[in-house]
């Protein structure tokens, strides 16, 4: 697995060489200050717009495409920023109001200064794509040339308002105010209104429509050349790579020491590992391997693994919808049969460790928000094939010449799934398709073709087990946004929680958990209405309810947890020196890096 954004957060595939992946765009003249890098969030799709809504845009994070600020990946501050366009910020008591000022000297690839403007018209955009509501932005007012004010809309007490507003793109306002209407902030305006006026009620479904066309034709654009505030510039691209030159106009263009970046692209794990091998990359992120590569690659000269704390865990995750495994009994059955120390040996023994429990985090982020008792509580779910046989037997299977027939009289057998690519997923199912085969429920993986048609066709209740990743902190409210979010029907409409029953097929409800679960001690909890809640509490407030969430996730099991990840990436010292240490800079792209005055080419 690798990381993608999911919004992202992230994944990847393994694939072979791409045939014209050489290194023909890189100017033979200043090799040496030529880093050389793969983008863990997309390949290149030649063709593509440079513009970062669209979904295959040629646009790098941290390079051409630019944000207010860039996370620290803090467990416990998740406002903790290094700046981006903004040089600071301040907010409110309450936190619902934020006032940022631009980097002074901030200014456009073709010499324009970066304004106040340009950050309203990118908040615009932000709604037509589905981003400003999910942080329930309100409103934007320039206060001049380089300073904003935010505000959340009112009632509404988000506490990831500043954390999700800093990562909110910024493209120039002469490039994208032409393609929205001049009336587009009384839309905006319009579609947030969630009263009982039936006459505003409908100006605001007209709004929203409006905002969601808008979205389309913003994301089909495609602008003449690449506009970057940020350090580099995108010069050319082939299908094998994209060479970005430095921007001699960014704000810090004195800190960058690299004079260009060539991005290879990649269709998966095992080309990102032939580069390693060969030496050709300078930095590559997390990437899932076996042991035998990762030794590969570092035997290469310069190559030097660098380790930072990672958020993001792997589970095999069940559709409750599908008989039998909205049976409780059935999901702690698999979880004891389920070997997880095998599993992860064989699928992740590089960059993951085996799970310890199934309550949704990362065991570090668990021994952080419980105490040794509630952690007491928690069930291990060890391999133990005897356990698993009482639990089934208890809720009415039955074993008959070596194979589980389930209630209803009908052998039960199972496909995992996992995608293309995803090299630790399928090495994972191919040894829990093995456990349980031997188990008595005949088991086979299968391997859906891409990603997009994955998440596509999971939400269509299509799979009945199915690899998920899980625990996306740092953050309490995404870790548990993950199962008990829209995958699971609750969204936000109009600042209300909203859930949408398995039964409706159009909002990717395919989870199906029930509405309220128990606790260990009998207590029932709506584990939807609590993840909700989590969005407008301080650390301190949300730590009963992490706490009856990761209770009943552990004892309801909508998915295990198999392994943590481990945040392994690479850089190779062979032509470039002065990399950083600092955790939450190295859960930055390298741009970023370069920005604060790391990664000096050696003569």
């Amino acid at each position: 697995m690798k990381k993608v954004v999911f919004l992202a957060l992230s994944m990847v595939s393994a694939g072979v060489l791409v045939a014209g992946c050489g290194t023909a765009t890189q100017a033979k003249s200043s090799t040496s200050t030529t880093f050389t890098t793969i983008d863990e969030y997309h390949g290149i799709t030649a063709g593509a717009p440079i513009n970062p809504f669209n979904s295959n845009g040629n646009n790098w994070l941290g390079y051409d495409q630019m944000q207010l600020g860039w996370f620290t990946n803090s467990p416990t501050n998740p406002n903790s920023f290094y700046p981006g366009l903004a040089e600071k910020w301040d907010v409110s008591s309450n936190g619902s109001n934020v006032t940022i000022w631009l980097q002074p000297n901030a200014k456009w690839s073709n010499g324009t200064p970066v304004t106040a403007k340009d950050v309203k018209t990118s908040m615009a955009v932000a709604f037509t794509q589905g981003n400003a509501q999910s942080f329930y932005l309100g409103s934007v007012k320039v206060i001049s040339s380089n300073e904003v004010q935010f505000s959340q809309i009112p009632g509404q007490h988000y506490n990831l308002f500043l954390n999700n507003l800093l990562q909110q793109t910024i493209v120039p306002s002469f490039e994208y105010e032409k393609l929205m209407p001049t009336n587009i902030w009384q839309i905006i305006n319009e579609s947030m209104y969630t009263g009982n006026n039936a006459a505003k009620k409908a100006l605001a479904t007209k709004a929203e429509t409006d905002l969601t066309n808008l979205g389309k034709t913003i994301a089909n654009y495609s602008p003449a050349k690449d506009i970057s505030a940020g350090p580099f510039v995108l010069k050319n691209l082939n299908p094998g790579e994209a060479l970005l030159v430095k921007n001699p106009d960014f704000f810090a263009a004195n800190s960058i020491k690299v004079n260009q970046v060539v991005f290879r692209n990649y269709t998966g794990n095992q080309q990102i590992w032939n580069y390693l091998i060969a030496g050709q990359l300078d930095a590559a992120p997390f990437t899932a391997m076996p042991t035998n590569i990762l030794h590969q690659i570092l035997a290469t000269k310069g190559n030097q693994e660098v380790v930072s704390p990672s958020y993001v865990a792997a589970a095999l995750a069940f559709n409750q919808g599908i008989y039998p495994y909205g049976m409780l009994s059935v999901r702690r059955a698999l979880a004891h049969v389920i070997d997880r120390q095998a599993v992860q040996k064989v699928a992740e023994p590089v960059v993951g460790t085996v799970s310890k429990y199934s309550d949704g985090m990362v065991d570090s982020a668990t021994s952080q928000w419980l105490n040794s008792a509630q952690v007491n509580q928690l069930d291990p779910y060890s391999y133990n094939l005897s356990k698993a046989t009482a639990e089934l037997q208890k809720a009415g299977f039955k074993k008959v010449n070596g194979q589980w027939l389930m209630p209803n009289g009908k052998p039960w057998t199972a496909t995992i799934y996992t995608v293309n690519g995803f090299s630790d997923w399928i090495e994972a199912a191919k040894v829990i398709s093995s456990e349980m085969t031997s188990f008595g429920i005949p088991t086979q993986p299968s391997i859906v073709s891409s990603y997009s048609q994955y998440l596509k066709e999971i939400a269509q209740d299509k799979y009945a087990l199915g690899f998920w990743l899980n625990a996306l902190g740092p953050e309490a409210s995404p870790t548990y946004l993950r199962i008990y979010g829209a995958n699971d029907g609750y969204q936000v409409v109009g600042g209300q929680l909203v859930h949408y029953p398995y039964t409706n097929k159009t909002q990717g409800n395919w989870l199906d958990i029930p509405s309220t679960v128990p606790l260990p001690n009998g207590t029932l909890v709506n584990p939807g209405k609590l993840t909700y809640e989590l969005n407008s509490l301080t650390s301190t407030q949300q730590r009963p309810i992490v706490q009856q969430l990761a209770l009943a996730t552990d004892y309801n099991l909508p998915m295990i947890t198999l392994w943590n990840y481990i945040n392994v990436q690479f850089v190779n010292t062979t032509r470039f020196g002065d990399f950083p240490t600092e955790p939450g800079l190295l859960d930055n792209p390298p741009a970023v890096w370069m920005t604060q005055g790391y990664v000096h080419p050696k003569s």
